[in-house]
């Protein structure tokens, strides 16, 4: 990444060069002075929507905006709590923390928010955002003022890995005075939160700080976690034309978190059960974020950010076996090195419901470091009299990703041994270019077409030294058994070159209202899991991409009235299918084949009562609404793959479904649902206002869902064998809704959940008090069966918490 290290002496060059020229536009009052204070403290941020409503009107696609008031009423553990009430939203819990989220919009997988774009203040976030995009990383909600959202086509401006939508968290701009401020919560299941938060303005230089800890339990066993987060930013304005600012943050986090879920028969005996009681993921993250502004005139301001971070994530995962039946028919045997077994009942257990946890716990090590500048020049400019608003950007990032992957030697291979010696080292390198135009183009008053255009260039590298042998070794005697420790050199590299063309248009139907309109491109970058085999060849994979349609209106109908409505349609192509990271990196084959069509309706409402009622308070009900249909278009006769040695094999798909009457039913996946994807979810809410007083109730249904294409409805009810390269794992009677003792089939069940808060703040003193409730009514669900098993969906969390500003 040696290459962008010069732009960053010239950066800097040019800011030492600047005069400071003292500020004659002194405003006149106070609401003057606050917007100009405001814009100074938001110089060098680049937003995805804004916080204004006529921000929000110039976004030519379905984009929701999250307040910081409704941030405060509902007082929010994660980011999933917030973003699952955004319409078209899917998320999935696989820690009791929200620490890795799964979140994705209208369809598209939701799993570690890979093809979910997260960004800070217009940052990437991501400890690897173009070659492993995991959320490993994610901000915490506690820091932001606002959440921004745009799942259409407002998101040409921004890359990579937009087809599940962009969410963009903002940090709050420092208060005019000096203001120091301590949030403190605790509640069920040893929750415990600390945020404490000093900022403000003096002269032309503002600086906030803020320092947040947080630890609990969880709600299984062994699921404590622990996180704390620092971060500071300043900005200093030199004069009328030049800004900068400096963003630095650390945060760490230790949890026990796993890939493995419970069987069925561990959940029904008790959800609570965790199995991997000694895995532990450790992430640690620095960052720093460079900015300046520069203000040419009124009409022309060029914003240049350098960013760069630094991490590790280092995870230890116990390995584990089924008991499982054998080819004979016969449930497998416990393995030789069995550390613990975990079992529904002592006897009448089902093949397939036994977990036996195994000696060895691998620790999948990794550390990251990325760096990157982007400029983008926003003009207004007019031409043959037509009103333009330009903006232009480019940006160079590059990754460096360092796998060291270890495992204990065989006289301490104990899943308590917390060191080892390394089989599996790689050296990754991403080198990522990216360019994007976008014309707002005023032909009236109220109409506005939005043409744009973004370019991408990804090359990536991934250079092994050290590996695990193959059956492919052996044959060739570079290895004596399978699983012996090779040292190799070898590497090569692949690429990417992606056009992402847009179109949009708005027509403001009122003063408030505004029709949209649009149609974008779409893109994922293949990552490093895929896109280079364990032997270092180019598997020649393109992008993912999606081609979005969508229409629908926006805005406040009365003064108490507020509707979004959206419909879509979006096609989903060239998928990288047949592999994955989570089990081990000498997967199948990975091959751009995968296709879904994915359409919708999507409406949010907020009406207040006691507005209508003129009332001196506020009744506001908000009725939040999606129905997606999202169906695979992947057609395989027979379901197979090939692997790294060019074998054929077959894939997670049942290669054999038999009726009750011995006939083969048609395995064939084509047209069903697509995984982790609710047809409809709704959300009812009524909340209270009045004096500081506020009070709100909700309500949120989530239709059921299914695990895999092959939990479907045209499945038909009978006697069933599935058998997964030679082993039966399934045998028995077969219902859509029946699932497989392992817990890794099946549908996924409808769950209603309820939460409540309620609290004061003064008006003047700036003191609050709130209580919080989340599942109040305790309800114990499947919130998903990946990676592995079954995972249960956050139970029951009351919390309570005082707010004080000084």
């Amino acid at each position: 990444m040696s290459y962008i290290i010069p732009l960053f002496f010239l950066f800097h060059g040019f800011l030492i060069s600047q005069e400071t020229t003292p500020d004659n536009n002194r405003p006149k009052t106070r609401e003057e002075a606050l917007e100009k204070w405001k814009k100074m403290s938001e110089g060098t941020q680049i937003n995805v929507i804004g916080d204004k409503k006529e921000d929000l009107q110039k976004i030519p696609g379905s984009a929701t905006l999250i307040k910081k008031k409704f941030l405060d009423e509902t007082q929010p553990v994660d980011a999933m709590e917030i973003l699952r009430r955004v319409p078209g939203a899917s998320t999935r819990y696989m820690d009791s923390a929200g620490l890795t989220p799964n979140i994705s919009f209208r369809g598209v997988s939701n799993e570690e928010s890979r093809k979910t774009l997260i960004l800070e203040d217009g940052v990437l976030t991501s400890l690897s955002p173009y070659g492993q995009p995991e959320s490993y990383y994610f901000p915490n909600i506690d820091r932001m003022s606002r959440v921004e959202v745009v799942k259409g086509s407002g998101s040409i401006l921004f890359g990579p890995s937009t087809i599940g939508g962009i969410v963009n968290f903002v940090t709050r701009t420092p208060p005019a005075i000096p203001t120091f401020s301590n949030k403190v919560i605790a509640g069920e299941n040893a929750y415990f939160s600390n945020f404490t938060q000093y900022g403000g303005r003096w002269g032309n230089t503002s600086i906030d700080v803020s320092y947040l800890h947080k630890k609990g339990n969880g709600f299984r066993d062994y699921n404590d976690f622990n996180v704390n987060d620092f971060y500071a930013k300043l900005s200093h304005r030199f004069n009328e034309k030049h800004t900068i600012s400096i963003k630095l943050g650390h945060n760490n986090q230790k949890a026990k978190a796993s890939y493995l879920g419970l069987t069925r028969g561990l959940y029904w005996k008790n959800y609570r059960i965790n199995p991997t009681r000694y895995d532990l993921k450790q992430v640690e993250r620095n960052s720093a974020v460079l900015g300046h502004e520069y203000t040419i005139n009124e009409n022309h301001k060029i914003i240049t950010k350098i960013y760069g971070t630094g991490a590790s994530r280092n995870w230890q995962r116990q390995d584990y076996a089924y008991n499982n039946l054998t080819a004979n028919g016969s449930p497998a045997l416990p393995p030789s090195d069995t550390f613990a077994t975990y079992a529904p009942s002592f006897l009448g257990n089902q093949p397939g419901d036994i977990l036996y946890m195994r000696n060895s716990a691998p620790m999948r090590n990794q550390k990251f470091a990325t760096l990157g500048i982007e400029t983008k020049l926003s003009s207004v400019v007019h031409i043959y009299g037509i009103k333009n608003e330009i903006d232009l950007g480019v940006r160079a990032h590059g990754e460096q990703n360092y796998i060291n992957f270890k495992k204990a030697i065989s006289v301490f291979n104990y899943p308590f041994v917390r060191d080892g010696l390394p089989y599996s080292q790689q050296d990754r390198v991403i080198r990522a270019y990216a360019g994007y135009i976008q014309n707002r183009i005023f032909l009236s008053d109220r109409l506005k077409i939005i043409p744009g255009l973004r370019y991408e260039s990804v090359s990536q590298g991934v250079y092994t030294r050290r590996r695990s042998a193959t059956a492919r070794d052996v044959r060739e005697r570079r290895a004596s058994a399978i699983g012996d420790t090779l040292l190799v050199d070898t590497g090569t590299e692949s690429y990417t070159k992606i056009a992402l063309p847009g179109m949009g248009v708005t027509y403001d139907l009122t003063k408030d209202y505004t029709w949209f309109a649009g149609a974008h491109k779409s893109f994922s970058p293949p990552t490093f899991g895929t896109a280079i085999s364990p032997y270092g060849e180019d598997y020649r994979l393109g992008a993912e991409t999606a081609t979005n349609y969508e229409t629908g209106i926006r805005g406040d109908i009365t003064k108490y009235f507020y509707m979004e409505t959206a419909v879509y349609l979006m096609h989903f192509r060239d998928q990288i299918i047949d592999t994955s990271e989570a089990s081990n990196e000498t997967g199948t084959r990975p091959i751009n084949t995968g296709k879904s069509s994915h359409k919708g309706i999507e409406h949010s409402m907020t009406f207040d009562f006691g507005k209508f009622m003129k009332m001196n308070f506020e009744l506001p009900f908000d009725l939040v609404y999606s129905h997606i249909n999202a169906k695979n278009e992947s057609y395989q006769k027979y379901p197979h793959a090939i692997d790294s040695e060019n074998n054929i094999i077959f894939t997670n798909l049942p290669m054999v479904l038999i009726d009750q009457n011995g006939k083969i039913v048609n395995p064939d996946t084509n047209h069903r649902n697509l995984p982790y994807v609710p047809e409809d979810v709704i959300t009812v809410a009524l909340g209270y206002r009045k004096n500081g007083f506020f009070a709100r109730a909700e309500y949120q249904h989530i239709s059921k869902q299914y695990a895999t294409l092959s939990s479907y409805k045209n499945i038909l009810p009978g006697q069933l064998s599935i058998q997964r390269a030679g082993e039966i794992i399934y045998a028995g009677v077969w219902n859509t809704n029946d699932e497989t003792p392992d817990g890794n089939s099946g549908v996924i069940p409808a769950v209603g959940l309820v939460n409540a808060s309620l609290g004061y703040k003064h008006p003047t003193q700036k003191w609050s008090v709130f209580l919080v409730g989340k599942n109040i009514q305790n309800r114990v669900y499947v919130s998903g069966r990946l990676p592995t098993g079954i995972t249960p969906g956050a139970i029951r969390q009351i919390n309570f918490g005082v707010s004080i500003e000084l």
